[in-house]
């Protein structure tokens, strides 16, 4: 891959330079720009955030129906800073929206726009509404819980997607995401371990929260009241970690 010039960590995928040279040969250049650019905002406002919070920051994709922003230490953040940085990215149409509706009006700019926010919102990891939906539903219930939860909802609506939409570009975006939420499968109790291993060095929460059983919150500092007896969030967190390594995930 490429990286941008004087943009260190961003590349261009081999496979975008390709599609630039096809639409040129299509003569539909300038459409296909303008997507790509409005798909590069949107991550530029992640990106922002991101380095503001100081987010561990591998790279960022430019791809050819779309731009990932990949960072190491994501889901290990205070929950506010993660929304807002995954509120940065979506916040970005709101202007494109003002400025091509209200200063140099556009119809086919503020398609592209209105459609590529839509398609992010969607509960398909890892678009941004699937990991907003991940953040509002760890409020409230166990966060291995909520993962599973997020991991369901996720494939049914790329079902629903596959079965509804036809073509070169949407097979391609659909196979990009399949093998992202397979990848996901696979990983995510990794991923819980590393939190509840920094857990156990570091709480950034100050609300509590009283537990009658073995479920971890993540947003509150969790205190245990079970059998009568109370424990500490360090030792449940240790039992937690032994059942993740020991248990295969069961989807019933």
């Amino acid at each position: 891959m490429k990286s941008i010039k004087g943009w260190g960590d961003w590349y261009v995928h081999p496979f975008t330079l390709l599609y630039l040279l096809m639409a040129f040969l299509a003569d539909n250049l300038s459409n296909y720009l303008i997507a790509l650019i409005i798909v590069c905002i949107h991550e530029y406002g992640h990106y922002y955030f991101a380095k503001k919070y100081h987010f561990e920051i591998d790279k960022v994709t430019v791809f050819p129906f779309g731009a990932f922003l990949s960072l190491e230490d994501y889901g290990l953040h205070h929950i506010v800073e993660e929304m807002i940085m995954l509120l940065g990215g979506l916040v970005t149409h709101f202007f494109i929206f003002i400025i091509f509706k209200f200063v140099w009006y556009q119809e086919y700019v503020l398609q592209v726009n209105q459609l590529i926010l839509a398609f992010n919102l969607l509960p398909i990891y890892p678009l941004d509404g699937s990991k907003l939906f991940l953040l509002v539903l760890s409020l409230y219930i166990d966060y291995y819980r909520a993962i599973r939860i997020q991991i369901k909802l996720s494939i049914l609506t790329l079902a629903i997607l596959i079965i509804n939409y036809h073509g070169l570009g949407y097979w391609l975006v659909a196979g990009y995401l399949i093998y992202i939420n397979y990848t996901y499968i696979k990983e995510f109790r990794y991923q819980i371990i590393r939190l509840y291993l920094q857990r156990m060095i570091k709480n950034p929460y100050q609300r509590p929260k009283i537990n009658y059983d073995y479920r971890f919150y993540r947003p509150y500092i969790n205190y245990y009241i079970i059998d009568g007896h109370s424990d500490s969030e360090i030792h449940v967190l240790k039992q937690l970690i032994k059942n993740l390594k020991n248990s295969w995930l069961n989807w019933v």
